[in-house]
């Protein structure tokens, strides 16, 4: 960005349509960024405006994630409309399943079970910003989405 001093902690690379959903929403991201601010976490920010399955089937990770769901009204931020599934367990299979039906922030620590991930009913666009704690977005297994 800048060829000043503190230049180097800004990124403008961070505008991208997702791969995996053409056409369905753009997302914000640093999670391709593998060494941006230290390699400390990654961030995808997405605007999520039509109901999908974006998550099919429950998997881990070696570290802590948040998920962050919340209406995309500028206007009122408590105008949300949408529904949105996900499960928690210990393992894949003894799953607890979740609603969200208000603006809601998830934490998933190291080496819990989540999914699938559901973004069932949406009358209103959210937005969904989902924070890993590593440089590096992987899964524990084989787990293909």
């Amino acid at each position: 960005m800048d060829t000043n001093k503190f230049g180097k902690y800004f990124s403008t690379d961070v505008l991208h349509e997702s791969p995996k959903f053409p056409g369905l929403w753009d997302a914000s991201s640093t999670r391709h960024l593998k060494e941006f601010g230290g390699g400390h976490l990654s961030v995808d920010c997405i605007f999520i405006n039509r109901a999908f399955l974006m998550v099919t089937q429950p998997h881990q990770h070696e570290f802590p994630q948040y998920l962050h769901f919340y209406s995309a009204d500028p206007d009122d931020q408590r105008l949300f409309d949408a529904e949105i599934e996900i499960a928690l367990g210990e393992d894949e299979i003894h799953l607890e399943k979740h609603i969200i039906t208000r603006p809601t922030a998830l934490y998933i620590p190291a080496g819990l079970y989540h999914g699938p991930l559901n973004f069932k009913i949406i009358n209103k666009p959210i937005v969904f910003i989902d924070i890993a704690v590593a440089a590096d977005y992987k899964r524990v297994g084989n787990t293909p989405d």
